[in-house]
């Protein structure tokens, strides 16, 4: 139902890649960065039996193409305008990509734009003094949600052609908003810092923009660690999953009495239960106990994750929807239905879903050892 509802609210280029992501991972895992395999996972023999071939991610890998801006931005053009982001396109990039690994019959309709989509990443869109990529296309300025919009993709991208240059550019990329947009008082991110003013348009420290950058620094960091490369950037990957854990560990601190996140918390005034950054900061934090448990040990991490899972949950209603939500367009109300929420929510059941089966069968071989012991 969760998956269902997300299908349907799927409007801007940003929803379009949040939706791919989440439904890789919870419909065919076994072709996303969390796989048990090696990375790119290229079936033996193509097929449409869904066990062998991810059908729901590549549909919304098509539709992303089919509404490309003549820039390379993907899922940009709704009637006759864009969404005026630089990076939101890039985020079904991965999809995208993937189909052209996939599917022979789409391989260069895929493959041209994927490659239109980095090249206006790395070539078209504007650029900060530092050389920082900028979220908006019209104007410098550094947002949290670009860190899960446009970096992973470019990380994904030098991971499937073996370019480590890609690899360590989305690295420094997430380093690079991490110096503007990190706040050392909270030990999270601000939201939104404008080159152009020097100043910020939203300093408050937005739980989804928490979650967005969480989400995108695990994304980079596992798509470099199941790289070609991976032995050669253990440095970088260690910085990413210090640069994630801090953000968990500041989510975690302020968690409201509901067991959910607040939309805000700290920077405005008027603050409510939000499950949909919740959703995204508890899905970081299974994905990271599970992939790296000596750096995210469960008995710190796993107890705030599953009570924000058992939280959600219960309040998800009749139609599917996960709430109360933020709404996308307006960071400080509640909102009726949220694609990203939606997404987050499937991304938290899959690595809840992981760590569980992870889990069992540890205790399944530990009881092995004892009786064969």
């Amino acid at each position: 139902m969760i998956r269902g509802a997300m299908l349907g609210s799927i409007r801007t280029s940003w929803e379009q890649g949040t939706a791919s992501h989440g439904i890789l991972e919870f419909d065919s895992p076994q072709f996303s960065l969390f796989a048990e395999s090696s990375f790119p996972p290229v079936p033996t023999a193509f097929s449409f039996d869904l066990s062998q071939f991810p059908v729901s991610t590549l549909q919304l890998a098509v539709s992303a193409v089919t509404r490309q801006s003549s820039d390379g931005r993907l899922s940009q053009v709704i009637g006759d305008g864009l969404d005026g982001a630089a990076l939101d396109g890039a985020s079904a990039g991965s999809a995208v990509l993937l189909g052209s690994l996939l599917d022979p019959a789409r391989h260069t309709y895929f493959l041209d734009a994927a490659n239109a989509q980095l090249n206006y990443v790395l070539n078209v869109a504007p650029r900060m003094p530092n050389g920082a990529i900028s979220h908006r296309a019209a104007s410098l300025e550094y947002w949290a949600d670009g860190v899960y919009m446009g970096f992973p993709y470019i990380a994904y991208y030098g991971s499937v052609t073996r370019n480590q240059t890609l690899l360590q550019t989305a690295y420094e990329q997430c380093m690079l908003y991490r110096e503007a947009l990190f706040e050392p008082e909270y030990g999270m991110w601000g939201h939104i810092y404008s080159e152009d003013t020097q100043s910020w348009s939203d300093e408050g420290i937005w739980a989804s923009g928490n979650g967005w950058a969480a989400l995108g620094m695990l994304l980079v960091a596992r798509t470099i660690e199941t790289s070609a490369f991976g032995n050669q950037m253990t440095n970088q990957t260690a910085d990413l999953q210090s640069w994630i854990k801090e953000i968990l560990v500041g989510a975690f601190a302020n968690t409201n009495s509901d067991g959910l996140l607040p939309d805000y918390f700290f920077g405005t005034g008027v603050s409510f239960s939000d499950a949909s950054a919740s959703g995204a900061i508890a899905a970081a934090a299974y994905r990271a106990i599970t992939l790296w448990p000596s750096v995210f040990p469960s008995q710190t991490f796993l107890a705030p994750a599953e009570t924000i899972f058992n939280a959600i949950v219960p309040q998800i209603d009749e139609l599917g929807l996960v709430n109360p939500v933020v709404d996308p367009l307006n960071w400080s109300s509640i909102g009726v239905v949220s694609t990203e929420a939606q997404a987050f929510a499937l991304m938290m059941s899959a690595a809840k879903r992981t760590y569980d089966s992870k889990a069992g069968l540890a205790v399944v071989a530990k009881r092995s050892r004892r009786f064969h012991h």
